[in-house]
């Protein structure tokens, strides 16, 4: 008998077959605090996840936290801004401290990204917003 050696699958290959894992949680909870937080964010999020008002979320790997800011950012958080809604900026920066609560390395990164800078250059105009994580981020200064 004659044994053949079975070539181990490349990366390509595992990859073509990855599925999603419906369990999972690719946005690590911010999703769902953008969700409970700020209703106003439910149609963005809605798009992000391609889903049809009222259908169910399909989680698939660009969900990630830095997509959900993106599509806060453009979606909620420059309109806001632009409009001075300081009710829907206040209830995002109520968002936002439930967000950093967590402590996740890579949530706090993507924050920082897509945030950071420009509530930095709004600290004085709407840094009473800012609860105690936000303000210690904003206030700290980079490296």
């Amino acid at each position: 008998m004659i044994w053949k050696r079975r070539r181990a699958p490349s990366l390509v290959d595992l990859a073509r077959k990855w599925k999603p894992d419906p369990a999972y949680d690719y946005s690590l909870g911010v999703r769902d605090i953008l969700w409970e937080e700020v209703p106003e964010a439910r149609a963005a999020i809605n798009a992000l996840e391609g889903v049809e008002p009222g259908g169910s979320p399909v989680p698939v790997p660009q969900d990630n936290p830095y997509m959900y800011f993106l599509h806060i950012w453009e979606a909620l958080f420059l309109p806001a801004l632009e409009a001075g809604d300081l009710p829907i900026l206040r209830k995002l920066m109520q968002a936002f401290e439930r967000i950093l609560a967590m402590g996740s390395e890579i949530v706090d990164e993507s924050f920082e990204m897509m945030f950071l800078k420009e509530l930095r250059r709004r600290v004085d105009t709407f840094g009473h917003s800012y609860g105690p994580l936000v303000r210690q981020k904003v206030l700290v200064e980079s490296p």
